[in-house]
């Protein structure tokens, strides 16, 4: 009686060779939100009463910076 390997391991290859070529790259950057003038004030002000080393105003600072990146991505286009 001959003995039959299973050829399921052989037909997986190829399939996980190109599955790793399948990663998809977007080159678009998120919106961002605009503010008017008065509520920008508003927000400084709100700001500015924060005591020091609160922890919502290093969240303010990070995404101050992360709409600086926004910016800057949104630029090079």
């Amino acid at each position: 009686m001959p003995c039959f390997k299973p050829l399921w391991p052989l037909a997986m290859i190829p399939l996980l060779l190109t599955a790793a070529c399948a990663t998809a790259v977007s080159d678009s950057c998120p919106a961002l939100v605009q503010y008017d003038r008065p509520f920008m004030a508003a927000a400084a002000d709100e700001l500015a009463a924060l005591p020091p080393g609160s922890k919502l105003r290093i969240m303010i600072q990070d995404y101050g910076t992360a709409r600086a990146q926004i910016r800057a991505c949104r630029g090079a286009r």
